[in-house]
């Protein structure tokens, strides 16, 4: 090229990037049009400067980065515009509808396609016509306006034709394909991207046409047809690697991932996401990347790794911001949503649901927005608010039969059909069910029509008619089978399982149980695999082989603590998780009480009681965590532990009035006894219905008055249900037995069984309660022995074997009356609560935080340099968490997390504290968890470090409280032990003539290990 020739130089560097963009070398390509647009801009070329910033608008969108690709179109635009080149103008709208459709901002791409239709009428532009009618028709798909999308693609096609450009034409019957397909017309979806891979062919454009494979592999993954939609996928992927073409081969694998998810590989469905994940950061494609991101967590939820399927959503939600793409925002949401679902987080999974439907209203997203409500139903589902469930679902229906989307429709049936099903009304539920069968027949989607037959096999199950429901999951048996769909394959086995054994013939439910394990293993489901060994358990325990019973439960347990252990170190799914899988925990130790392996039957018991409370010990304590399994050597532990016992223990464990009680005193074999609860209770939790009912009797009726002071919070869920009702069954007020002590129903069936047990010197008694029991007041059960409670003999045993050195015996911190008049909702003074911190402070000679002292940060700052905590403050009804004096710093009102000290506030705090006594009402209270026992404020001071922790179960009398800790103090500073100042406090405050009512003094509890106080010649507790 001669020197000078700019314009020569121009239009080589004009040509030259789209050689790199058709390699997807868009980073060459960009460094080109930069050249092209320097040269342009320097010869005052006000065309070639547009078309610069046009070329590099549709090289950055390529590359994800539409926020530049924005910039470089408006000002291609901006160019056009001054220079009154009307194709230029509107080419320049069409483009920037392109971007704003990649970002997720359909209404905006809408507005700009439709300018950019305007101008190719008004200039008779019939390509550009075209091409904008079929920008329209992508924008209203996104939007889920599929009527509308059909019609703009149908005039695309048209002008296509007319025009003779066969390009436009494939594209057209391509578009109409992927229409048809969401629609769920599927059949009509193959016929037009049939004729789109034929025009590819024709043209000879292989990426075209292996997009056309790519859809029509979409197409049969909608049919169900697995094993298509993979061939398809893999002729996508073999042209894409073949033309170079990396955005195409990262989608295939993509596709083909999604593919092997659904046939239940789970393991090959990894390793194509993972593929798909590498090329697209290698093309530097963000939204490829996220979509990755995106499939890999929903692969691992699968596989029941939740932690990691967290990470990777969380990933993907983060590119999405990042690029400002609102849909894939709001998938990512939908998916973390789904994730802390299977969790059992079903707060958390609302949260994120609401997220996705207000993004999805947002950028009107309709088919998202359905699905939102979809989700949320599920959810409220799952919660047992079956009535919200069907509000949500019925949301999901109007939408899908608004925008002609029939798959959807056809899963709003079956959802609602779920819920039907879940408030007992089979006959409705199987009327949905079939309505979702006949959509799931006339679309051709085999899975959803198996997943249709497997849910009316359910329905008439829970109408007694077992043979219908045999009939029914045979049906979705064969459609499984015939679609390769092992997963649903798997489940229809279970299924079949479960038919069987409600027709008492366990060997066949065993059976087919076997072959669901089969697949679960094959697959890599863990998850189904634990539920596969517990129903084959639940199999050989109803045909009493109890030996059998307990190996499948044993190893159903084993997957269910590889799974937790996935979890690491967080404390709620942890929690969430046992309780999801309780039933397999309690099924142990029930097969070996069976064959009379007592002391067997009491280490499984306990392994499978507050695991994270345990996990939590083993961390803070700085020991090495042991196995998950139920090894000798955990055994060997306890049984050395149980050895060295000065005070007895009893181990309880409910079915439901029935109580389990191991006795268990040093130098003696363990003992067992077994008592029913003489109470005419039903409902899920009668224990805790029977409990609720003596405190309403013992209640004075002006408590709730009295005891106003130190509660807050009153508007949330109240764990603890009133005795009319229990998970919304209506149960009513059980009769209590005449006595003068309320509580003797627990008496006879708890101690009254061990009562011969105890020697005349055991004056001290150690309970490891479980469930409802928790919250049983037993100073008022039992007043003539000592009594402390403790989660698990495991937390027992490690926080009792700490070395001696590591409490502090020194140093006190004292909270009371912490000021709240600054909060938006101030909560009244406790001006006895403050009294009380400076009564203990004159016994201690200390100096206590109170008022606008005692903020959150200060005390946060000093709990773990003491030996001594005390805190008398407001505390919540449901969990025991404590208002305190708001930080300073706040602008119009503080914040929760400035004032309130909640759970995980305590959990971070490295405690070093021998005794914390919490003089708020309710401190003991918190969430029954299955296995886990109470969480917590008290839980959350023991996992922190505490060795003990002295609780009020109740709201109580401010005078009774100041009263109660005088005397435990002045105990303490006798030199009694935590255990014997509380047992003779409250006998004091029993004795006396103004606190005799047991609601005074009963609810005092303390937690844990049993501690002394050490006072100096000074009495000084103060460091």
């Amino acid at each position: 090229m001669e020197v000078g020739d700019r314009a020569g130089e121009e239009k080589a560097y004009q040509n030259l990037p789209y050689a790199f963009q058709s390699l997807n070398d868009f980073r060459n390509a960009i460094k080109y049009h930069e050249k092209h647009l320097e040269i342009a801009i320097e010869a005052g070329h006000r065309v070639g400067e547009g078309n610069a910033y046009g070329s590099l608008g549709n090289a950055y969108q390529s590359l994800g980065d539409f926020r530049k690709a924005i910039e470089y179109h408006q000002k291609h635009l901006e160019i056009a515009k001054e220079v009154s080149d009307r194709v230029a103008e509107g080419s320049g709208y069409g483009n920037l509808g392109n971007a704003y459709q990649s970002l997720g901002d359909f209404r905006k791409a809408i507005e700009y396609h439709a300018k950019y239709l305007e101008i190719a009428i008004e200039v008779g532009d019939r390509v550009g016509e075209g091409d904008a009618y079929g920008g329209l028709g992508i924008a209203y798909h996104s939007l889920g306006d599929f009527r509308k999308t059909i019609k703009y693609h149908e005039k695309h096609l048209e002008i296509a034709k007319e025009v003779s450009d066969r390009v436009g034409e494939g594209n057209a019957y391509g578009n109409l394909g992927n229409a048809y397909d969401s629609l769920g017309d599927f059949r009509k979806a193959i016929e037009y991207l049939e004729k789109s891979l034929e025009i590819e062919k024709e043209v000879s454009d292989p990426v075209g046409e292996g997009s056309a494979y790519g859809n029509l592999g979409n197409v049969y993954y909608s049919l169900g047809d697995l094993r298509k939609a993979i061939k398809y996928h893999e002729k996508h992927l073999e042209i894409a690697k073949e033309m170079s073409d990396r955005v195409g081969e990262g989608s295939a694998y993509g596709n083909l991932g999604i593919a092997y998810h659904s046939l239940g590989d789970f393991r090959k469905a990894i390793q194509y996401h993972e593929k798909h994940l590498e090329i697209a950061k290698e093309v530097s494609d963000p939204v490829g990347e996220g979509s990755a991101y995106g499939s890999l967590g929903n692969t691992y939820m699968s596989l029941g790794d939740f932690r990691k399927a967290i990470e990777y959503q969380e990933k993907r939600l983060e590119i999405a911001i990042e690029v400002g793409h609102r849909v894939g925002e709001g998938n990512a949401y939908g998916n973390l949503g789904n994730t802390y679902q299977s969790l059992g987080d079903f707060r958390k999974a609302i949260e994120y649901q609401e997220k996705r439907l207000e993004i999805a209203i947002e950028v009107g997203h309709r088919v998202g927005e359905g699905n939102a409500y979809g989700n949320l139903g599920n959810t409220y589902q799952s919660l047992g608010d079956f009535r919200k469930a069907i509000e949500y679902h019925e949301k999901r229906l109007e939408i899908a039969i608004e925008v002609g989307h029939r798959v959807g429709e056809g899963n709003a049936y079956g959802s609602l059909g779920n819920t039907y099903m879940s408030l007992g009304d089979f006959r409705k539920a199987i009327e949905y069910h079939e309505n979702c069968l006949e959509i799931a027949k006339e679309v051709s989607g085999r899975v959803g029509e198996g997943s249709a037959y497997g849910n009316l096999g359910n329905a008439y199950q829970s109408l007694g008619d077992f043979r219908k429901a045999i009939e029914y999951h045979e049906k979705h048996l064969e459609i499984a089978i015939e679609v390769g769909h092992r997963v649903g394959e798997g489940n229809a086995y279970g299924s079949l399982g479960t038919a069987y054994h409600s027709l008492g013939d366990f060997g066949k439910a065993i059976e087919y149980r076997e072959k669901h394990l089969e697949i679960a293993i094959e697959v890599g489901h863990r998850a189904g695999e634990g539920m596969s060994h517990h129903n084959i358990g639940h199999g050989y325990f109803s045909l009493g082989q109890f030996e059998n019973a307990w190996d499948k439960f044993v190893s159903a347990v084993k997957v269910f603590n590889t799974l937790r252990s996935f979890l690491k170190s967080e404390d709620d799914w942890k929690i969430n998780f046992r309780e999801l899988h309780d039933k397999s925990y309690c099924a142990m130790w029930r097969s070996l009480l069976r064959i009379g392996k007592i002391d067997e039957a009491l280490f499984a018991a306990d392994e499978g009681r507050a695991q994270t409370l345990a996990d939590k010990l083993w961390i803070q304590y700085k020991l090495a965590l042991p196995s998950s399994d139920f090894t000798d050597d955990s055994k060997e532990r306890i049984s050395r532990f149980l050895t060295e016992l000065s005070i007895p223990i009893i181990f309880l464990a409910t079915e439901g009035l029935a109580i389990n009680i191991w006795f268990l005193s040093r130098g003696k074999e363990i003992a067992f006894r077994k008592q029913r609860i003489e109470a005419s209770i039903t409902g899920k939790d009668p224990i805790r219905v029977l409990l609720e009912a003596i405190l309403e009797k013992i209640r004075p009726g002006n408590a709730a008055e009295t005891c106003e002071d130190r509660t807050f919070g009153r508007e949330l869920y109240n764990e603890f249900p009133s005795s009319g009702e229990v998970c919304g069954e209506e149960v009513g007020n059980p009769p209590l037995p005449p006595s003068n002590n309320a509580f003797k129903p627990f008496y006879d069936a708890v101690i009254g069984p061990i009562e011969d047990l105890l020697g005349p010197e055991d004056d001290e008694l150690v309970i490891v309660s479980d469930g409802a029991l928790s919250f049983i007041p037993w100073a008022a059960v039992i007043e003539s022995i000592k009594i402390r409670i403790v989660p698990s003999l495991k937390s027992y045993q490690l926080i009792s074997s700490v070395p001696e050195g590591y409490h502090k015996k020194t140093g006190a911190l004292l909270v009371g009356n912490p000021c709240t008049k600054e909060l938006k909702k101030p909560l009244g003074p406790l001006p006895f609560a403050q009294k009380e911190v400076e009564m203990i402070a004159a016994i201690l000679k200390n100096t206590p935080l109170v008022g606008k002292q005692a903020t959150k940060a200060e005390v946060m700052k000093r709990m773990s340099s003491v030996g001594l905590i005390h805190i008398a403050a407001h505390g919540n009804e449901v969990t025991g968490q404590i208002v305190l004096s708001p930080n300073p710093g706040w602008t119009q009102f503080p914040k929760e997390e400035d004032y309130i000290l909640k759970m995980s506030d305590v959990q971070a705090a490295n405690l070093r504290a021998r005794l914390v006594v919490l003089s708020s009402c309710h401190s003991g209270r918190g969430r029954i968890s299955k296995g886990e026992g109470v969480v917590g404020i008290a839980r959350a001071f023991l996992a922190a470090g505490a060795r003990s922790v002295l609780v009020a179960l109740w709201a109580i009398d401010d005078e009774a409280t100041m009263e109660f800790m005088k005397r435990f103090y002045q105990h303490l500073k006798e030199g009694k032990t935590a255990s014997a100042a509380v047992h003779q406090s409250i006998k004091s405050l029993r004795e006396s003539e103004e606190f005799s009512e047991m609601w005074d003094w009963a609810p005092f509890q303390l937690i844990g290990d049993d501690v002394k106080i050490e006072f100096d010649a000074k009495d000084d507790l103060s460091e």
